[in-house]
């Protein structure tokens, strides 16, 4: 056998060991602090802007509530995550607590259930589904359903907004284009379950969904090509997130298309520059705050030390300006971070949410 085969088969040795039952973890600290303690995040690139609040945000509570936080980022690749994962189990680090967004979460069961037998899993962003939850112990993170129904809310407004401009819909309660999250991505269809629920008794005329948009290059990129294949066709555009509607609306002025003005656009974050929503051309978006996502995480990790259990089902934690004082107690099953509406420069000059302001949450 050579040498690289038997490396090979010591580590798959070592996977099937640890698939075969999940750790059972120490009785709780009692204390939220961490002492120098370790904890592990997966997440995406801080190339992308949310992605970097995210990070800048986990890592500002880590440091003070006393852990030192490793994260591993990826670039939007399942097969990556799944890489990086080997790597942890390889490197022989028992963190307290792993927090983990899985890029993909029916691609990624194995990997929580391999997390599993280092730590407690306090899955981010993806809330588990019933495959995963056998192998997490909470969620902490966006309530995508809420979201969706905050995009559906903004959109219906969206409508008003353009029949008082005297515009005239394509149909009777206007036609609307999607531009969704990639294919297979929890969060997109957590999202749109949130906006059909909110817009079912006056529901808009989906004409087409487009999926991969997640970036100012890749909706520019994805708008190009589809845009001029329905031009002339929509009223409304749905997009999963600013910072793709940045390249989307590239693409509609390529294509002679007012954003604005012949075509009413929200998305569902914002994370990316806010100046379209500021201006006018999209008519309003979600201030999901990243870096107190990342910062929920952290909480939410270090209340499952404290404690060693959860305690309720749901805890959705409010808008405040100011970030609230952290408790000894429990965290929930699921643990949700403040989202808040933003219509127009008004909207956004509003928003301050866990001491940070719009653009500092958005584009920073």
């Amino acid at each position: 056998m050579t040498p690289f085969k038997k490396i090979a088969a010591v580590f798959c040795a070592t996977a099937l060991s640890l698939s075969l039952s999940v750790a059972s973890f120490a009785e709780g600290t009692g204390k939220v602090e961490g002492d120098g303690k370790d904890l592990v995040m997966f997440t995406i690139t801080a190339s992308n802007v949310y992605g970097a609040n995210q990070i800048k945000g986990a890592e500002a509570e880590a440091k003070k509530l006393g852990y030192k936080l490793t994260v591993y980022q990826n670039n939007f690749s399942q097969p990556e995550q799944d890489q990086q994962v080997q790597q942890l189990i390889a490197s022989g680090i028992k963190p307290a607590a792993i927090i983990f967004w899985p890029w993909v979460a029916d691609a990624a069961i194995n990997d929580a259930r391999l997390l599993a037998k280092l730590a407690p899993v306090i899955q981010l962003t993806q809330e588990p589904n019933e495959k995963s939850w056998p192998f997490v112990q909470a969620y902490s993170g966006a309530n995508q359903i809420l979201i969706g129904e905050t995009l559906g809310r903004t959109m219906l407004k969206a409508r008003e907004a353009a029949k008082a401009a005297g515009m005239k819909f394509k149909s009777d309660n206007g036609k609307l284009l999607v531009f969704q999250h990639p294919a297979g991505e929890k969060t997109g269809t957590e999202r749109m379950k949130g906006f059909m629920a909110v817009t079912k008794d006056a529901p808009f005329d989906i004409i087409h969904t487009e999926f991969g948009a997640n970036s100012p290059e890749s909706g520019y990129e994805i708008g190009s090509q589809v845009i001029p294949k329905f031009k002339g066709q929509f009223d409304f555009l749905f997009v999963s997130n600013q910072q793709a509607a940045n390249g989307i609306i590239r693409a509609l002025k390529d294509n002679g298309i007012a954003p604005g003005k012949d075509v009413y656009i929200v998305s569902g974050d914002c994370s990316g520059s806010l100046e379209a929503v500021k201006n006018g051309e999209t008519f309003g978006t979600g201030i999901q705050p990243a870096a107190v996502e990342g910062a929920l995480a952290v909480r939410t990790a270090a209340k499952f030390i404290a404690n060693g259990k959860i305690e309720g089902d749901v805890i959705q934690m409010e808008v405040e300006a100011g970030a609230p004082a952290i408790t000894n107690a429990p965290p929930a099953k699921l643990n949700y971070m403040p989202h808040a509406p933003a219509i127009g420069a008004d909207g956004v000059a509003a928003t301050k949410i866990w001491g940070y302001n719009a653009d500092e949450i958005c584009a920073s």
